[in-house]
């Protein structure tokens, strides 16, 4: 029989990361999966750790060159045999209830392509976590201002991603997740972080996020992403409106009061009669007006 779930990891030397990440997947309380690690070249001691590991779940993959981790993940439904798919960065830790309660609430939400959870960051530089909406539409909405989903903490149905032709885009270096959620949002897809924090995001100077060589690259491709997805509603002059009216939003200094003003733009092209998309604008724009928006 194969796996329900299939956990997938790309590690590219993080040696001294490796062992936290791998242990806190193995230790989980649900045990029905398979664990694909893609050593993508690494050139420290990965493959001695990877090889340490003698649990019958543990599949490794080593590329004979340094592919990327968006290529890995392109490729992870050829190689995963699971029901669902689910992420881990080979830096962060899952506690050990993770796959437990997101496997009970997918089978108990068949309405639901992904779920992610919340977040507590550790490490370097913390900072509060950006993870804090939970619905479908919130997720939608917010999507249009920055990426609200842990990928660390996200799981998929495959059969869903494969009927709608949905994959990691491998010319994207960085942001590939966001743009993941894109497709599955464009497609008519529903998206929920489950409110329990179930994944520890580490944070740390040798993060793709943080690298100066790779954060203009994660701050383009996040751009072009939230573009696309407002192309539902705005066009061209009331995006370049919109982005002068967001200039910093979420993650840096900006004016709240602009950045409601670009809220109720998008507002003004929703469908008034869907109810849940207008209480989750409300919740919103309250969140914006009481600084939520602190990272």
């Amino acid at each position: 029989m194969p796996p329900l779930i299939s956990v997938v990891m790309s590690t590219y030397n993080r040696a001294n990361l490796l062992p936290q990440a791998i242990e806190s997947v193995l230790n989980q309380s649900f045990d029905d999966f398979e664990f694909i690690i893609v050593n993508d070249n690494s050139t420290d001691n990965t493959d001695e750790i990877l090889k340490s590991y003698k649990d019958n779940r543990v599949k490794i993959f080593t590329n004979k060159t340094n592919c990327g981790c968006t290529f890995n993940y392109h490729n992870e439904n050829t190689l995963s045999k699971g029901k669902y798919i689910a992420h881990i960065d080979d830096d962060d830790i899952w506690l050990d209830k993770k796959l437990e309660r997101q496997y009970e609430y997918m089978e108990n939400n068949q309405w639901i392509a992904i779920t992610g959870t919340y977040i507590e960051t550790f490490g370097d530089n913390v900072r509060p976590s950006w993870i804090f909406y939970t619905e479908p539409k919130e997720i939608d909405f917010s999507m249009n201002f920055y990426n609200p989903i842990c990928h660390s903490s996200v799981m998929y149905r495959k059969d869903y991603i494969e009927k709608n032709g949905i994959n990691y885009d491998i010319t994207k270096r960085c942001a590939q997740d966001f743009d993941f959620y894109k497709q599955i949002i464009l497609s008519g897809g529903n998206i929920v972080n489950i409110p329990e924090v179930l994944v520890k995001y580490r944070m740390h100077p040798i993060r793709l996020t943080d690298i100066i060589e790779t954060q203009q690259i994660q701050i383009d491709v996040a751009e072009k992403t939230k573009a696309e997805l407002r192309a539902r509603y705005l066009n061209k002059e009331e995006e370049e409106r919109f982005k002068y009216l967001t200039e910093g939003f979420p993650f840096n200094e900006y004016n709240k009061y602009n950045v409601l003003g670009a809220v109720q733009m998008l507002e003004n092209k929703i469908n008034k009669t869907d109810i849940n998309f207008i209480k989750a604008i409300d919740k919103i724009k309250t969140d914006i007006l009481n600084n939520l928006y602190k990272f």
